[in-house]
């Protein structure tokens, strides 16, 4: 069976390694690439030869909410997301998942992170913040405060999510002065943005200061696997998220939906977090 990433860019990600690391351990029979595909080349991409012979593939920025229209069908549950990351052919047809928002949701439990009626700040309004912002209102989080640099299009995430996710209480704020009253109210923050990853390492979305309130500060982002914004999360003593596990998370949701449900009880999650660890720092680390 064949798989790919789409995406633009993609230096950073290691989905090529970690699948074939998976399937390894697993005994599937399967290959899988990153495929660059730009903004403007979706398209032309989709209408290929070479696209139609996957068997399924993952979607990253910019493409996953433009993926949208190109599919057949999207899954019940995670439609109201607005936003896809995975993508299954079955006789011909293409439908489209979302596995960001469990591999979220599976990273904070990893981690012991309860946000069960707690205030949560997220930054960003792509398909990533949407998937975080559905995953909050699966586990039962409190007020979810959407602070975006984009105002339309925050907007319309609200909307969306407010009308679909049951139990959500969302509200948002501009990204300017405003926003630091949220974020100090906050019990945790999310960075949904591409702010910090590589090759932009020195970036971050805020200024360390106003993270002294905060207990729990996650980001998406994993590579670097220590961003700026978690790095000076810790010398606000936060407790710190990173984005690996969510990635490896969302990785094995999708290996399920393309080969069927697997027993995860043959992996080591803590060999698989060494594994794609060492392959995107080039420093090996034991996890214990």
């Amino acid at each position: 069976m064949k798989f790919a990433v789409i995406g633009d860019p993609l230096r950073q990600s290691v989905s090529d390694f970690m699948h074939g690391w998976i399937y390894e351990q697993l005994g599937l029979e399967g290959e899988y690439k990153k495929i660059k595909v730009p903004a403007d080349g979706l398209e032309r991409w989709v209408g290929l030869p070479s696209a139609k012979k996957l068997d399924g593939f993952n979607v990253t920025i910019p493409h996953k909410s433009a993926i949208i229209p190109y599919l057949d069908d999207i899954n019940a549950r995670t439609a109201p997301i607005g936003a896809v990351n995975c993508i299954r052919r079955h006789d011909g047809k293409l439908t489209g998942y979302n596995t960001d928002w469990y591999g979220f949701v599976k990273s904070l439990e990893a981690a012991n992170v309860d946000l069960t009626g707690k205030k949560v700040v997220v930054l960003g309004s792509g398909g990533a913040a949407r998937a975080i912002t559905f995953g909050l209102a699966r586990i039962g989080a409190g007020l979810t405060t959407i602070i975006a640099r984009d105002p339309k299009r925050a907007k319309t995430m609200i909307k969306d999510l407010g009308d679909s996710a049951e139990g959500l209480k969302i509200t948002g704020c501009a990204w300017d002065g405003s926003a630091v009253e949220p974020i100090e109210k906050a019990y945790c923050l999310v960075n949904c943005t591409p702010i910090g990853m590589k090759p932009k390492t020195r970036e971050t979305p805020l200024d360390g200061d106003i993270l002294a309130s905060i207990d729990v500060v996650v980001d998406t982002i994993f590579s670097p696997l220590n961003t700026r914004l978690l790095s000076e999360a810790i010398f606000s003593d936060c407790q710190t998220v990173s984005g690996l596990d969510m990635y490896l998370y969302q990785a094995m949701a999708s290996v399920d939906i393309w080969f069927g449900p697997q027993d995860w009880s043959r992996i080591k999650l803590n060999e698989m977090r060494e594994a794609v660890h060492n392959k995107i720092t080039g420093f090996k680390r034991k996890f214990e």
